[in-house]
């Protein structure tokens, strides 16, 4: 795959991610779904870091 496109399926799994954890924010596992989705959005600025180091 494209580095674009890598990027794009990170950022995409991360809306879903919090997406569905914000809906269901009453029960507990709603948190660490949001912040699984926070770390996913901020995979591609990290990728993008790899990328221009290496």
């Amino acid at each position: 795959m494209d580095e674009v496109h890598i990027m794009i399926a990170l950022l995409v799994s991360g809306f879903i991610l919090l997406a569905i954890g914000f809906s269901q924010r009453e029960h507990d596992w709603s948190l660490w779904l949001t912040s699984l989705g926070l770390v996913s959005m901020f995979a591609p600025l990290m990728f993008r870091l790899y990328l221009g180091f290496s």
